[in-house]
């Protein structure tokens, strides 16, 4: 970086990932230069392509072609939780098990011994599901605890036919039913089986716009 260098790994890192997880998308190069302060696009080129040598970054063609391959320096009160994708919380769609970007959240909430992932919820069709007084509704993070089975009325992330939902789970007799909680009535339970996979279950919800990383 020479000389002019004024941002640190971190700082960069930290300012890719921030804009993601409170807007949902990759910062542009304007975006980036004023977040770190510095006088030029060109200097931020520079950052990015020191980033994308060190492997930190992936980037392609595009005003917001970039995301971040790994976390900012680890903080002995945090760890880093990957974004993994979205799911609908309404209609299926493929589930992408790409990372986006990276959180760090205080290890009171991620417990040693378990997996965490966040997944941007898409659609309202849990709006009226709480966890932990917060309300599940479109454009929030969720913080999912991985693991393959759940509990009567746990609120889960599943995976049918390789498409992921964000729903409540209910054992019936020879069956279990993945069933929305929203103020729309157009969104109806789902009954299945044994062709389904509970990927995790969702622990916290991270508000829309919320400044979360540390």
């Amino acid at each position: 970086m020479g000389r002019n260098k004024s941002a640190t790994r971190e700082e960069v890192l930290k300012a890719i990932n921030q804009s993601f997880i409170n807007r949902g998308v990759a910062p542009t190069i304007e975006e980036l230069r004023r977040k770190l302060g510095v006088g030029s696009k060109r200097t931020v080129l520079r950052y990015l392509k020191w980033l994308e040598d060190e492997g930190d970054i992936e980037r392609w063609s595009g005003a917001r072609g970039l995301r971040a391959l790994r976390s900012e320096s680890s903080n002995v009160q945090t760890r880093a939780v990957p974004v993994v994708g979205q799911a609908p919380a309404g209609p299926l769609i493929l589930a992408e098990q790409n990372i986006d970007g990276w959180v760090r959240m205080p290890k009171k909430t991620v417990r040693a011994g378990s997996e965490y992932f966040l997944l941007r919820v898409r659609g309202n069709s849990m709006n009226r599901a709480k966890v932990v007084r917060e309300s599940i509704e479109d454009g929030d993070l969720v913080l999912v605890r991985k693991q393959a089975t759940a509990n009567d009325g746990d609120i889960v992330v599943a995976l049918i036919d390789g498409e992921a939902t964000i729903k409540r789970f209910v054992r019936g007799s020879g069956y279990y039913v993945l069933k929305p909680q929203s103020t729309y009535s157009k969104h109806r339970p789902i009954i299945v089986d044994h062709d389904f996979h509970i990927q995790g279950i969702v622990a916290r919800v991270l508000k829309q716009g919320s400044v979360i990383i540390n």
